[in-house]
């Protein structure tokens, strides 16, 4: 009887393994794919150009839409996006820490530093980009707007006027996308119009593993820890340490003497770290539509 019931085991194990969805979330190491990924980057010296998308409905029926918090900063000259783990995963976070930590000095320059620091609600939502339809499901990631001029406001606008589900996998909608360059040379999303309805795919297995995707952003984002967004408040590279086995600043390995003393996120450490890194180590408060690779 044991050799039958582990037959059938085996069996359904088999059947279940061979019939999973073909981006079924993995609890697996990541792996990082720019395929995974939509943007609305254009290339240098075009102006302006449209992309046409397609975004997916939610596995439960809620809004597509997924919220997120993040912090902005510039690491070693390139913008990244950082996950906030007080908001994200009820953690202590280094950036606020540091951002609580300049408003409770009182100073007036200190609170404006502080909100450099601020969290920034996000939004992310899977779409099909029609241009590249063999690449699949990406995750398009975008800035919350307060000034209701960002890429969630037009999209809302849309469905406001035309008052349809544009996620309906049989009758839904395109949206075309309409891309120039602000003030500061950055891509932005102009406007955004609604097209003819149309169904998901006429590949009906296409339309299945479009929809089947489990994954949701944080198989896709890096939500780094404690550590590591640690050194970045710092003004710090992390980079990881082999023999260490944990990550460390670029820059205070490179530099570091017998003597070195450990600097902790003590409150008077997080304070003068802060004010000791350069400006354009931590973004401003804007609200560009631009968006940076996840790693």
């Amino acid at each position: 009887m044991s050799n039958e019931k582990n037959a059938l085991d085996a069996m359904l194990a088999q059947y279940e393994k061979n019939n999973a969805p073909k981006y079924a979330k993995s609890e697996t190491a990541k792996v990082y794919d720019l395929k995974n990924y939509f943007n609305t980057y254009i290339k240098e010296g075009v102006k302006s150009a449209t992309k046409q998308i397609r975004i997916l409905p939610s596995n439960d029926g809620s809004t597509p839409f997924v919220e997120m918090h993040a912090h902005k900063v510039q690491v070693d000259g390139e913008w990244k996006t950082f996950p906030c783990l007080k908001h994200e995963k009820d953690e202590a976070c280094p950036f606020c820490e540091a951002r609580e930590t300049l408003l409770s000095t009182g100073k007036e320059a200190d609170k404006e530093l502080a909100k450099k620091y601020n969290a920034r609600k996000m939004y992310v939502v899977k779409v099909i980009d029609r241009e590249h339809e063999e690449e699949g499901v990406k995750f398009w990631r975008f800035n919350h707007d307060y000034r209701k001029e960002g890429i969630y406001d037009k999209i809302y606008g849309v469905l406001a006027a035309i008052k349809k589900d544009v996620t309906n996998p049989d009758n839904g909608r395109d949206l075309l996308l309409t891309i120039n360059r602000n003030q500061n040379g950055v891509p932005v999303v102009s406007a955004v119009a609604s097209l003819d309805p149309s169904v998901l795919s006429e590949d009906e297995e296409t339309k299945e593993t479009w929809l089947g995707d489990a994954r949701t952003w944080e198989d896709v984002y890096s939500v780094r820890t404690y550590d590591y967004l640690k050194i970045i408040v710092k003004g710090g590279v992390p980079m990881w340490d082999k023999e260490e086995k944990q990550f460390v600043d670029k820059n205070a390995v490179s530099a570091k003497s017998e003597e070195e003393e450990e600097v902790t996120m003590g409150v008077e450490n997080i304070k003068s770290s802060i004010l000791a890194a350069e400006p354009t180590t931590v973004a401003a408060s804007t609200e560009e539509d631009d968006d940076d690779l996840p790693f």
